[in-house]
């Protein structure tokens, strides 16, 4: 099969307090969050350099190498997803294949509902998935590195302190976290 462009979007996130928190858990989705981007980026990667040219774009998460508080293990692994993508742009563009990352701010999916985020009570209305999209294929068509979907996300990213974001996000996750049923906190997923 002849493919040209490649979406790694795999992945899921666990909030809660980190000790609470299952280490299976943890774990299994280390090994998701890191390990499904790492097998698809060297499988396709070979495939699109075979061919000289071609897309793969990565997702991570907005705020990932800032330390996300009750989030931690799920933004390290978004950390390491960012910086796989940026140096595989570098070494993919002789080859002719674009790599972009793109780490969305809050998108309006199922996830937010699963972090138990309401979507009217957000602080900014989260970005919808079309313009993420729309946004992230540009980017790899002009063959950037990196896009932030959204001005705005941008703009908060380039000039809010990683300090400010960093308590302004506990206080968001602190605020859902309190309204699940403890118990959500510390069994695995089925």
């Amino acid at each position: 099969m002849d493919i040209g462009l490649v979406v790694s979007n795999a992945g899921t996130g666990n909030p809660g307090e980190f000790l609470k928190l299952d280490r299976q858990l943890l774990q299994a989705t280390l090994r998701l969050n890191t390990m499904a981007h790492l097998d698809i980026a060297h499988h396709f990667g070979q495939k699109l350099a075979e061919r000289r040219r071609g897309g793969l774009i990565l997702v991570g998460a907005m705020g990932a190498e800032i330390g996300v508080p009750f989030m931690a293990n799920d933004g390290g692994a978004k950390a390491y997803v960012h910086s796989l993508g940026e140096a595989l742009h570098y070494e993919f563009k002789s080859r002719g294949v674009h790599v972009t990352v793109v780490p969305p701010a809050p998108t309006n999916t199922p996830v937010l509902a699963k972090f138990g985020f309401e979507i009217r009570t957000m602080p900014m209305k989260p970005m919808t998935v079309e313009q993420c999209v729309s946004e992230g294929l540009t980017a790899l068509r002009e063959n950037r590195s990196r896009i932030i979907p959204g001005r705005l996300n941008r703009i908060m990213n380039a000039v809010v302190p990683a300090s400010v974001k960093r308590t302004m996000t506990a206080k968001m996750f602190g605020k859902a976290l309190a309204s699940k049923p403890a118990t959500a906190n510390i069994r695995a997923e089925a």
